[in-house]
């Protein structure tokens, strides 16, 4: 098993050159000077040098070499720790990506104990009874919530709870005059602007999360080994109360590798709609103004929290199922 996790880490590695390889070609290949790209009316440091200058800036960030070197100039240095700086503000990136990781994985890992902790009731009590009135409307509603995108969620739970309603903020994740509350005040003020967007976040994943327990603790009850339990006895409560989450818990190491990588990559969309200051709203700000180190730099790290997903689920089945271990990599 040690020896396909390493194979695993090893694929994953030319996995992520490739995805960081064409991360990096696509951008270059939009059109125009990312150094001179950005907001019409915004004053470019770039713009108010010396065409010297201009020539030393390029030549700081390899912009003036084939496309194959600056890729390789831009690998070198991320062996080395080193993102480069923002073309934007000149900015470290690994100092703009540090401010904004705790607000985003803040969010998303509210959003994950959201999801695991109503998913295992609700595909439970499903897979209790199959076909029933809970099953089939759990059933359709988790279909159609999934269905739903996660901007036109965003809009209308904001038309609603805080235009129409008016009792959740609307945007970013401090009232104004947060900052002079109490201890107390400030976490509940914090807790409120979360509402909406941990919502959002959570109600696809919560979906397909809930009919995957279901379908697990089904095969558990009723599979082979689960029938000769029964033959001597055993209830079908006793089989999915006792030892149905444990083995349900099994492939759900799968998808638990790959939900907050996911949940990371749909903060583009929420974080951006309601104007939270996370790697979401950094990234799309970075695309738009075609600031390439951020750029790359985040995409390097959803690509390795996505590998390290992987390998943490092949570990967890390691250390989850004993049988595994006796197998040969």
């Amino acid at each position: 098993m040690l020896l396909g996790v390493g194979r695993r880490l090893a694929s994953g590695l030319v996995t992520l050159l490739l995805v960081t390889w064409v991360a990096f070609a696509l951008i270059h290949a939009a059109p125009g000077d990312p150094l001179t790209s950005g907001d019409a009316d915004e004053e470019r440091w770039f713009l108010t040098l010396t065409a010297e200058h201009q020539a030393e800036i390029r030549a700081l960030y390899h912009l003036d070499e084939p496309l194959l070197r600056q890729y390789g100039w831009w690998l070198r240095d991320v062996v080395r720790g080193d993102l480069g700086l923002s073309f934007h503000d000149r900015r470290p990136v690994r100092e703009k990506i540090g401010e904004r990781l705790q607000t985003t994985l803040g969010i998303n890992l509210v959003a994950l104990v959201l999801m695991a902790f109503l998913a295992l009731p609700a595909g439970g009590y499903a897979a209790w009874r199959p076909g029933g009135a809970w099953d089939r409307l759990s059933g359709a509603l988790g279909y159609a919530l999934y269905a739903i995108p996660a901007f036109w969620a965003a809009l209308l739970l904001q038309i609603v709870f805080s235009v129409k309603l008016g009792w959740l903020p609307l945007y970013g994740l401090i009232s104004d005059g947060g900052e002079r509350l109490g201890i107390a005040g400030r976490i509940l003020d914090r807790a409120a602007h979360m509402v909406l967007p941990v919502v959002c976040l959570s109600y696809g994943g919560l979906a397909y999360l809930s009919r995957f327990v279901r379908a697990s603790l089904l095969e558990n009850a009723f599979g082979e080994a689960s029938r000769a339990a029964r033959a001597r006895g055993v209830s079908v409560a006793r089989l999915l109360i006792r030892h149905g989450p444990r083995q349900a818990s099994l492939p759900m190491l799968t998808l638990a590798g790959f939900v907050l990588p996911a949940l990371v990559s749909g903060s583009v969309i929420v974080e951006t709609i309601f104007s939270i200051p996370g790697l979401g709203s950094l990234f799309t700000d970075a695309v738009l103004q075609r600031d390439v180190p951020v750029v790359m730099g985040l995409t390097l790290l959803s690509s390795v929290m996505t590998l390290a997903g992987v390998v943490a689920a092949d570990l967890g089945y390691l250390l989850a199922d004993p049988r595994v271990r006796r197998v040969p990599g």
